[in-house]
């Protein structure tokens, strides 16, 4: 018994043991894929750091405007009706990012390079967000891959460099999967389940596409959880995003005296986002910010409608415009749901981002950036569609539909949601980190498939010359 004991003893401690190298192994792969991740960025950003203000400009300006009021009014006047910083122009964004911004000021003052350091890193965190999720659904090399991918692809580093949250908002996202994940197969606390559905909330306070996403994501839990285990995290889930979101549509209530969840803007995106597919204009509907307040202003006799898209009787005529797109919309519906399909699809495209990689610079950089522009122009659709239909399939083809679910639910929120509406890459740029887990399935695939057949081409040769002699 005492050997039995004895062996039992050193069974354990050699699994301990092994237990400790993988968590070891792994802690390394995430601090490379995270160094590597910034090294991209980096490099990015010194080539062309000077280039953001020319993206978005009124709306990176309309932020920092808010920030600048936020940090001399104190984050209090946003609830004060008469505040400069509760001026209805500046309704059209959600206030987390010039609330963000606000606290960056105060450290390096109006500095735009402390604000895209801190973007920088974290994106780069999300990169190994999504390689954890990796290691929670496939084996290591996946994650490997799925870690490489998204460190090195030019739309990721490029929009971490803009001024703009989009990028910012895509980590509580992640994170947010990355608690569901990792908590389908263990007895975790359901605390973790709220702290998703807050970080889903997070996400809202910096992009309002996110605003339908927990109870979407509330969903997964009828795929990934036994019967009686369901409703309550899909619950939980929800009360964690509305605690978050709660205190935005109560300053909007407050403030403006309207049910505003988080901000405006719906109908604008809707019209315009109409007017991109209605190619010969018969609709009547603007296809641009401008177009849009002038129209308003003829249509209403109203001239000073014109000069802004909120003030004055920014609510109601947001409003309006949502009136007037689901009016189109009840009109032509088949032809709008032929839209929304169209949409949809576009958003598996990759950015043709421009490589932001310094072509005259020489000594070190270059020896870096040169190979870095050539991995990164193979970062096209042409490329990765096929790729991550190929890993779909084969997660098909070996019945792993709950791990397909999982990686799919987030675009699939993106596809039915902003479909709808007038859409950019950055708007929709979290699920293209779960798109390159799919491609790191095909990869990883190909790799092991190509790699066992010249093995047994080797050893078939080998047979032969053994049985010729």
């Amino acid at each position: 018994m005492k050997h039995e004991s004895r062996n039992d003893a050193k069974l354990t401690g050699k699994a301990g043991d092994v237990d400790s190298y993988l968590s070891r192994r792994r802690v390394l792969i995430l601090c490379l894929i995270f160094c590597t991740a910034l090294g991209v960025r980096l490099l990015n950003w010194q080539a062309a750091r000077h280039e953001v203000l020319a993206v978005q400009t009124r709306v990176a300006l309309n932020y920092k405007h808010l920030a600048g009021l936020i940090r001399t009014n104190g984050l209090t006047s946003l609830y004060d009706s008469s505040s400069a910083t509760s001026n209805p122009d500046l309704l059209g964004h959600p206030p987390g990012y010039p609330i963000l911004l606000s606290f960056v000021y105060r450290l390096a003052p109006e500095s735009d390079t402390a604000t895209q350091l801190l973007q920088m890193v974290v994106d780069s965190l999300s990169v190994v967000t999504i390689v954890l999720i990796a290691f929670e659904l496939f084996p290591i090399p996946i994650g490997i891959i799925t870690g490489i991918l998204a460190a090195l692809a030019p739309q990721f580093s490029w929009n971490s460099i803009l001024l703009l949250p989009d990028s910012l908002a895509a980590f509580p996202i992640l994170l947010s999967m990355l608690l569901i994940t990792r908590t389908r197969r263990r007895n975790s606390s359901p605390g973790w389940i709220l702290v998703a559905g807050a970080l889903f909330g997070v996400s809202c306070w910096l992009r309002a596409n996110s605003l339908l996403l927990a109870p979407f994501v509330a969903l997964l839990f009828f795929f990934i959880r036994k019967r009686g285990e369901r409703l309550r995290p899909a619950l939980m889930l929800l009360c964690g995003a509305l605690l978050i979101i709660a205190p935005i549509t109560i300053r909007n209530a407050l403030v403006y005296g309207k049910f505003i969840p988080v901000s405006l803007g719906a109908g604008q995106t809707l019209i315009e986002g109409i007017a991109d597919y209605n190619s010969d204009g018969s609709l009547g509907l603007p296809q641009t910010d401008v177009e849009l307040i002038r129209d308003e202003a003829e249509t209403a006799r109203r001239p000073e409608y014109a000069n802004s898209l909120f003030t004055p009787d920014g609510i109601e005529r947001d409003r309006a415009r949502l009136a007037r797109g689901f009016a189109v919309i009840r009109a032509h519906p088949i032809w709008f749901a032929g839209v929304m399909v169209r949409r949809a699809t576009s958003m598996l495209r990759l950015e043709r981002t421009p490589l932001r990689l310094d072509r005259t610079n020489s000594g070190t950089w270059q020896l870096f950036q040169w190979p870095l522009r050539a991995l990164q122009k193979i970062f096209i659709t042409a490329v990765f569609l096929p790729l991550l239909l190929i890993g779909a399939g084969i997660l098909v083809y070996q019945r792993q539909f709950q791990t397909l679910v999982i990686l799919l639910v987030v675009p699939c929120y993106y596809f039915c949601t902003q479909s709808a509406l007038h859409t950019e890459y950055r708007y929709v740029l979290v699920i293209h980190y779960f798109l390159f887990v799919l491609a790191a399935v095909a990869i990883y695939s190909i790799v092991k498939q190509t790699v066992s057949l010249r093995r047994f081409d080797s050893t078939q040769l080998g047979s032969s010359t053994t049985n010729a002699n």
